[in-house]
């Protein structure tokens, strides 16, 4: 992708060009609103979630639940390109979270052809043709058609399959080149999935198209679900019938979301208590461990997935769900104006977390130079002078320092300022640390090593970091097993040996590098202080993981938080997971559970509440059990008291629900 040499501010588009397509003109076309160009011209994906798989050969047959994880990351990271053909829908879905932006127009068919190109230029490999209800565009086949001329791999649409159930129409759309429709159908019955879709004869005619579509044996059908206060109680029966009836063998879980429609005119009838829907989404969920069989869910709470954490919707979706509120997120982070959606629908919005949760906190330190923690590398591409001025303007308790070698730390600590900060320096591997302590008369309260050579080096022999700097093991499954075997060089190093757990940016990380749970516990039990592994895993006091922490490569030329790089940073560094077990923890306050991509590896069952003394709460309860009393506790509160103790990201804090209630 190229651009015309311009600076993106996050709001001014006009000039900007990607091969030659005028951006802001997709935007007039009504292809693209405004927060969609945006992402556009930033090199973002723009996509809702709705992973889909039947384009990569690895998932044919029957497959292992341990393959479907790394199946469903490919697909999560295969190349999209979203097009939206029209805005308008033959339906009336009384969820719809569209709704606002559709006037009953078609879109120009010029335009939406140049995009599609566009889209192929970029190198996206897979076409999904929306709406709205793509398929009521006259010119509906022909986009196809184009689709397949210009070399997609695969080709998709989001339909509710009306227009399918004319058998000629399904045909040509299959002939035309349409490997794959998601059929969005939200109940079992004519009489629940009409009354959601607002559109009586829409399950009739859904079901029939879905039939047109696989008698044409070219394409895979696959079924979205809504999933709302009307039809989670027979969820499973959903999954069942149209598994059984149809052959469907994926299925897309979709929580619903606080914006259009379903939150402006049919709250009160929609949105419903999760802890009540646990054991009806237990009895879904467990349709995934059939081996032809892909479930995905879309926005469900982390929390209210114990059990089923394979589940859990990748979290480089984030970024996709960012880009669909660019504008908010973009006028909050460069001049504090807050998202026009802030407010009541903060307590049921999945990215509450990284949002006003985290976000908020994160711009008010970054203005008022309260950072505790701040990073930098030694060779820091400062992109402007105010960016270079606002992180020099925080006030931190500790500073990371990343170099290649020692030479290069030495030289950067000469600019580095915050004097009287404790100082952490991490080197590249296979860099000797003898120098950087020679050179400099800077203390260096920590090192950070990783890799079993390197952590063999900095600990033992001549070439070992000196007392009283402490060192900071990165561990891996070998640095585990090796300090393991070695309780002599733990019990000598004592206090100045800390075990780091690191985070990761995507589950198959996890899964091929992470020490297992007992591993840790019995490296806490030899001694060794955990980092960033809360105290119920360890057994013992443990130190928390780098939160709040400033990167400078996080600030943009004018020195505010960029969005695309805050939201990778969140992903890595503060996108955390607890039970709602957890909210009965003594710790809870101060600890903030597991990463997300362990949790998905590993599951939320490691996570045990604690007494004020350290000790397990005996009579805690399992998942089941405890939002089995949270259901009973809501019963007699209204619904913001509600949201407000049991909202979809925070557990039941302390106090609030006693043991025994």
């Amino acid at each position: 992708m190229s651009t015309e040499p311009k600076t993106i501010d996050g709001s001014d588009i006009d000039g900007i060009a990607i091969d030659g397509i005028n951006i802001d003109q997709l935007v007039r076309d009504g292809i693209l609103n405004k927060d969609e160009a945006l992402a556009l011209a930033l090199s973002h994906q723009a996509e809702t979630g709705m992973a889909r798989l039947e384009a990569l050969p690895s998932t044919a047959g029957d497959i292992s639940n341990e393959n479907k994880d790394l199946v469903k990351e490919a697909a999560a990271h295969h190349k999209r390109h979203w097009v939206r053909v029209t805005r308008l829908c033959n339906q009336r879905c009384t969820f719809c979270l569209d709704s606002m932006n559709q006037d009953g127009t078609m879109i120009d068919v010029d335009s939406l052809k140049a995009y599609i190109l566009l889209g192929r230029k970029m190198g996206r490999q897979r076409l999904i043709l929306s709406g709205g209800e793509a398929s009521v565009h006259p010119k509906y086949i022909d986009l196809i058609r184009y689709g397949r001329q210009v070399g997609y791999d695969w080709i998709q649409t989001v339909t509710n399959g009306m227009m399918f159930s004319y058998g000629r129409f399904a045909k040509a759309a299959a002939e035309a080149g349409l490997n794959e429709a998601t059929v969005s159908m939200h109940g079992h019955t004519a009489h629940l999935h009409d009354k959601l879709t607002g559109t009586p004869g829409a399950f009739v005619t859904g079901i029939k198209g879905m039939q047109n579509l696989q008698a044409t044996g070219k394409v895979v059908v696959n079924v979205d679900v809504v999933i709302n206060k009307q039809n989670y109680r027979v969820l499973p029966e959903i999954i069942e019938y149209y598994y059984k009836n149809l052959g469907i063998r994926e299925f897309d879980l979709l929580h619903i979301v606080p914006f259009g429609r379903g939150f402006d005119e049919h709250r009160h009838s929609l949105f419903f208590d999760l802890n009540d829907a646990v054991p009806y989404f237990r009895k879904a969920f467990a349709w995934a461990n059939k081996p032809d069989l892909y479930l995905w869910t879309n926005r469900l709470p982390v929390t209210y997935l114990e059990g089923a954490e394979r589940l859990i919707q990748d979290p480089h979706k984030l970024a996709s769900e960012f880009d669909g509120g660019r504008h908010n997120f973009e006028g909050f982070l460069k001049r504090g104006l807050k998202p026009d959606c802030h407010g009541e629908r903060c307590d049921y919005c999945f990215l509450d977390g990284p949002c006003r949760q985290t976000m908020f906190p994160y711009r008010q330190h970054l203005q008022a130079g309260t950072f505790g923690l701040v990073q930098r590398k030694a060779t820091q591409a400062w992109l402007g002078t105010p960016a270079r001025d606002k992180f020099a303007s925080q006030k931190p308790q500790r500073v990371i320092l990343q170099a290649h070698d020692a030479d290069q730390a030495v030289a950067a600590l000469a600019e580095l300022g915050f004097d009287g900060a404790s100082l952490t320096v991490q080197l590249d591997g296979g860099q000797p640390w003898a120098p950087l302590f020679a050179q400099t008369e800077r203390p260096v309260a920590r090192a950070i090593v990783a890799g079993l050579a390197d952590v063999q080096a900095a600990l033992t022999g001549p070439l070992a970091v000196p007392a009283p700097t402490q060192v900071q093991v990165q561990l891996d499954r070998d640095v585990a097993q090796w300090l393991v075997q070695n309780v002599a060089i733990i019990h000598k190093l004592g206090e100045r040996l800390v075990a780091c757990l690191p985070n990761h940016a995507v589950l198959s990380a996890s899964k091929g590098n992470d020490p297992e749970p007992a591993t840790l516990r019995q490296l806490a039990t030899l001694g060794v202080r955990l980092k960033n592994v809360p105290q119920c895993m360890a057994g013992a006091p443990v130190e928390s993981g780098d939160h709040q922490l400033l990167d400078a490569g996080m600030l943009d030329a004018s020195g505010d938080l960029s969005l695309d790089r805050y939201v990778e940073h969140y992903t890595t560094h503060e996108y955390y997971a607890k039970s709602v077990r957890c909210g009965l923890c003594a710790e809870t306050e101060r600890c903030k559970g597991l990463h997300i991509n362990y949790v998905r590896n590993h599951g939320l069952a490691l996570l045990t509440p604690l007494d004020a003394e350290g000790n397990v709460v005996a009579d805690a309860g399992s998942f089941d059990q405890l939002t089995e009393r949270l259901k009973d506790a809501n019963a007699g509160r209204t619904k913001r008291e509600q949201q407000r103790l049991f909202g979809v990201h925070k557990p039941v804090a302390v106090g609030e629900l006693s043991i025994a209630q």
